[in-house]
């Protein structure tokens, strides 16, 4: 039997690099119809040197990027012409495409819908001039609101806004607002996530000058704890750290499979490939894979990315063979992350007896999940427990290491 497969393509061109992101992008878009030559001809590797131990109808398809929403209809088209005809998609698959206001407006929603792409996530950040001029967004307030409106008459009804809180001098006012909005809008999915400064990025480097302070730890973790009660108040599940949806038809199918370990294929520069149950075929045998969980990553330099995919070779970086150690540190790292949380059963007996006196405690870290189909010694974190994550990941990590 085929194995579940997801298929993450990488678009990493931007109008603007932003200041906070680590992802690979590039600004040059006479780039682009190279790249989508070599996109096409990676999947076809992909489908050519997989055998049907991996090789399945995608469940879910994914445009990541920087931003997707440069590519033309056109140009969207035939990467997708391409993923049919190589892997095929399964008629319920999840297909979600990334768009940044201010670069689509309602015909490319209608166009990229005709092309069966099904779920939207958009870019938003904020609707707050200030903070969206802080983060060097090319769109305004009012932009946000056409795409919305715009995707709604373009006929998608599974939607996805991101958020970003815990600026530097951000007041709880202000996220409040963001989040009144937000809410008024009464969409599907939000994701919101706490402004991170992440090294290499040009706010890293104005932090480190001194240009400004980040956001102090107590406050965002007030942050945090507001945020995911107001939303789940508002009806919300808080399935994921940074994740909420209206119901369990709105969680993202695609980001869910990454947090349950399933296999994915990553196209395009930098981007990542997990195959738990190990390669086969001509993928083994070519790159000289062992048998085991198999974790690569891709090239980030376009041209190198490029120069291997016309020669038909996989634009690897490197990858690694997953010993049981890092399975194990993965299933609870990516556990603890969800509502799912993690079954201590069949764990290493230390970091059971970890787990049961973190869960002892009564500190509120821990608690049983009660709803059937689980056992008693299956845990999540609680929202306090969430605000720990780190710390109690690190702590599970010593254990396993």
């Amino acid at each position: 039997m085929c194995q579940p497969l997801s298929l993450y393509i990488h678009v990493p061109f931007c109008k603007r690099k932003c200041p906070y992101c680590d992802f690979f992008s590039v600004t040059d878009p006479s780039l682009i119809p190279a790249y989508v030559a070599g996109v096409c001809k990676e999947i076809r590797i992909w489908s050519d040197m997989t055998t049907d131990r991996v090789q399945a109808p995608l469940h879910t398809l994914y445009l990541g990027g920087g931003t997707p929403s440069v590519l033309s209809v056109a140009q969207a088209a035939r990467i997708l012409e391409t993923v049919h005809q190589a892997f095929g998609v399964t008629p319920d698959a999840e297909i979600t495409m990334e768009v940044n206001p201010g670069t689509v407006d309602a015909a490319y929603l209608s166009g990229i819908r005709q092309l069966g792409i099904n779920r939207l996530s958009i870019g938003a950040q904020s609707f707050d001039p200030a903070k969206l001029s802080f983060l060097s967004r090319i769109h305004t307030r009012d932009q946000v609101f056409e795409t919305l409106s715009g995707a709604a008459r373009a006929g998608f009804s599974n939607i996805g806004l991101d958020l970003m809180y815990a600026l530097p001098q951000e007041t709880a006012d202000v996220w409040q607002t963001d989040l009144d909005t937000a809410l008024a809008l009464q969409l599907p999915h939000l994701s919101c996530y706490m402004l991170t400064l992440e090294p290499g990025t040009p706010f890293y480097g104005q932090y480190q000058s001194g240009q400004f302070s980040p956001c102090d730890p107590d406050r965002r973790t007030d942050f945090f704890v507001h945020t995911s009660r107001v939303l789940e108040h508002a009806g919300y599940a808080h399935y994921e750290v940074s994740n909420f949806a209206r119901n369990s038809a709105f969680r993202s199918v695609h980001n869910t499979h990454y947090w349950e370990r399933g296999a994915y294929l990553g196209v395009g520069p930098s981007a990542h490939s997990f195959v738990p149950d190990g390669l086969s075929g001509t993928v083994a045998q070519k790159y000289g894979v062992k048998s085991g969980p198999v974790r690569a990553w891709n090239k980030t330099d376009i041209q190198d990315w490029l120069d291997h995919v016309t020669a038909g070779r996989l634009p690897w970086a490197d990858y690694e063979i997953l010993s049981p150690a890092q399975e194990k540190m993965e299933q609870i790292m990516l556990g603890l992350r969800t509502d799912m949380g993690v079954d201590i059963n069949g764990l290493h007996p230390e970091i059971q007896v970890l787990m049961d006196r973190l869960a002892d405690q009564g500190s509120g870290v821990f608690f049983n999940h009660s709803r059937e189909g689980f056992s008693a010694r299956h845990f999540r974190l609680t929202r306090s427990g969430l605000t720990c994550l780190d710390g109690i990941v690190d702590a599970i990590i010593r254990k396993i290491t």
